[in-house]
């Protein structure tokens, strides 16, 4: 098992680096296309997308954490899941999509947006980006890495070509808002590939009575991703638009570290998921998890300590050199959230329920500080890494508490 954690990690971990990759040569040509103000647009957008795609993130683990349990060979039983959660989550995504519509005129004062129409267009994005954890969720219950690293590593060059296709054709940051719905349609139709066999199946009753799973699920999902995406938020609202569009810039860098734990942690979900339906030890497994991740997270601290402003001007461009003194500490920052991350999702695998108090605890804090110190970017990563260590503390005393008990 721990060889298989190492082997499906690398696939997911190499399918994630190539989205990374792909993603940040996006953001690095929109940075460089649309200029600070523009670009500080779309990163309050993508903050935006990051929270309403919270119901489609809790899906994938809750559909991977349903068919580990279920047995991957039960391909009758697997087709029904596959085929109920596309169903109930397109009606989500349409859902989503009218409350923008409905709340454009708000959004738009509220974060100094030039018209409705990037919230509108993220709206109509959304319909597809919260279908699309319907196929993946599966895959990665059936731990088909593979497939689902394939699919994973397909996403942000797709993204890339559509948003340099809008770009080119004259529409600016709407372009690039628009560019991740055509890009989620696209993956979302070649999901289904590999999972041809399963649907050929005839299917089997099954009760997808997700509650007793996506309700601890819900609450890390929605708790890590308002952790990781608020910060912007206030940047937008109290700092000119050009100030946003370097910490939108800053963000980008440090967000590398938060989307690796996630992708450890996904890979971690089902394994332990599957150990603790058997009664068996897994541990280990964090551990595993831990160090791994924790030599990672050294590596890109160091390189952002030792060149922040060579990094922030290759990649941006020499108007983006300004905001590179803090890169460290956000990356700092981000790094000790990670950590807590991965210590959660291994407690909501094996049905651990106990995060939920302190990271909701954390959620409040960290909103009710940000709203009270804001008046420079020294405040706002202060502010993260206060509720960051925080929340570390407090899950790493939950897990020693379990394992005393064990």
């Amino acid at each position: 098992m721990a060889d298989k954690l190492l082997r499906h990690g690398s696939i997911i971990f190499t399918a994630s680096v190539i989205s990374f990759f792909f993603a940040y040569v996006f953001q690095f040509y929109m940075a460089r296309a649309l200029g600070p103000e523009s670009y500080g647009i779309l990163g309050s957008m993508l903050s935006l997308l990051y929270i309403f795609s919270v119901p489609g993130s809790v899906i994938t683990i809750t559909l991977a954490q349903i068919v580990a349990e279920q047995g991957k060979e039960n391909y009758g039983k697997i087709k029904s899941i596959l085929l109920i959660s596309a169903k109930k989550l397109a009606y989500i995504g349409i859902i989503i999509f009218v409350i923008l519509i409905a709340l454009s005129p708000l959004i738009k004062d509220m974060l100094n947006l030039p018209s409705e129409v990037p919230v509108i267009l993220l709206g109509f994005s959304l319909i597809f980006i919260t279908v699309l954890p319907s196929p993946r969720g599966v895959l990665q219950g059936m731990q088909d890495f593979t497939n689902l690293g394939l699919n994973m590593a397909i996403d942000k060059p797709a993204l890339l070509l559509f948003g340099a296709v809008f770009i080119y054709l004259g529409m600016g940051v709407n372009g690039a808002i628009l560019s991740y719905g055509t890009a989620a349609f696209a993956v979302l139709m070649l999901a289904f590939i590999p999972l041809k066999s399963t649907l050929a199946n005839h299917s089997e009753q099954v009760n997808l009575s997700v509650y007793k799973y996506a309700s601890p699920i819900f609450i890390l999902i929605l708790g890590i991703t308002v952790m990781s995406s608020i910060d912007i938020l206030f940047v937008r609202r109290y700092f000119s638009g050009e100030v946003s569009g370097y910490f939108t810039a800053m963000k980008m860098m440090g967000m590398v570290i938060y989307f690796l734990a996630v992708a450890f942690g996904g890979v971690l979900l089902p394994k332990v998921s599957e150990m603790n339906t058997l009664n068996s030890a897994h541990g280990f497994l964090l551990r595993k998890a831990l160090a791994y991740f924790g030599i990672v997270l050294a590596g890109v601290l160091s390189a952002y300590a030792l060149a922040p402003g060579f990094i922030m001007t290759v990649l941006f461009g020499n108007g983006y050199s300004s905001i590179s003194g803090y890169l460290v500490w956000y990356a700092l920052a981000m790094g000790i959230l990670s950590l807590a991350i991965i210590f959660m999702f291994y407690d909501v695998s094996a049905k651990r329920t106990a995060f939920r108090y302190p990271l909701m605890i954390s959620v409040a804090l960290q909103a009710a500080l940000l709203a009270l110190y804001h008046g420079s970017i020294d405040q706002i990563i202060g502010v993260q890494i206060t509720t960051f260590m925080v929340l570390l503390v407090s899950v790493m005393g939950i897990n020693r508490r379990y394992e005393s008990f064990a």
